[in-house]
């Protein structure tokens, strides 16, 4: 089901393409000598200082967020609500503070599709938490991104979910899902603002 790690260079190109190219990877975590996770089917691009959703819009810098200013290729994991956890996947080179957010995967076949859908439930299922926040993803640890070597999916791009507050970034197109995923954790049916991407 996948084809081994993303070399370093994957994740140091720019956000949007990272996230577009996230959708069909997967996601796995070890436990003991097993390891089990789920193809990603939704991905949110979050774009640094010019982006009023970023948690590091504006420059902003702080403890919580200093993973962001990582290389590309770490993982910067936050908490909302003071109880749901959200893993972000660290893009470009250090300082530029961008990431990817992962909001869903869908597991083997027979799995729920319910079960990783969702930026918490994904967590909470893999076992991700604040003490992930700055992990390497390429350091071998519990924690891979890996190659899918499935068919591309059908792709399509709409608005973030959740970003109301964020003047005119809330209305760009930084969502990416797999449209034949029964795993997408938000509005599958698509809106004039929505754009269809052809797979290549």
């Amino acid at each position: 089901m996948t084809s081994g790690e993303f070399p370093r260079a994957f994740f140091l190109r720019p956000t949007v393409e990272v996230a577009k190219d996230l959708i069909g990877a997967w996601i796995a975590r070890r436990q003991g000598d097993a390891w089990y996770g789920g193809r990603i089917v939704e991905t949110e691009a979050y774009l640094g200082a010019a982006d009023r959703a970023a948690h590091s819009w504006a420059g902003r810098r702080t403890p919580r967020n200093e993973p962001m200013y990582m290389e590309g290729g770490h993982l910067y994991v936050f908490m909302v609500y003071g109880m749901h956890h959200c893993a972000n996947v660290v893009t470009r080179d250090p300082e530029i503070a961008e990431a990817v957010l992962l909001r869903a995967a869908e597991g083997p076949p027979g799995t729920p599709a319910g079960l990783l859908s969702g930026p918490a439930k994904l967590c909470s299922h893999l076992g991700i938490t604040s003490a992930y926040s700055g992990r390497d993803l390429l350091a071998g640890d519990d924690l891979r991104l890996l190659r899918g070597i499935l068919a591309p999916p059908e792709l399509a791009m709409t608005p973030r979910i959740g970003v109301d507050y964020a003047g005119e970034a809330k209305s760009w197109l930084l969502r990416f899902i797999d449209l034949n995923s029964p795993a997408i954790s938000g509005p599958r049916r698509l809106n004039s603002a929505a754009k269809i991407l052809i797979s290549e």
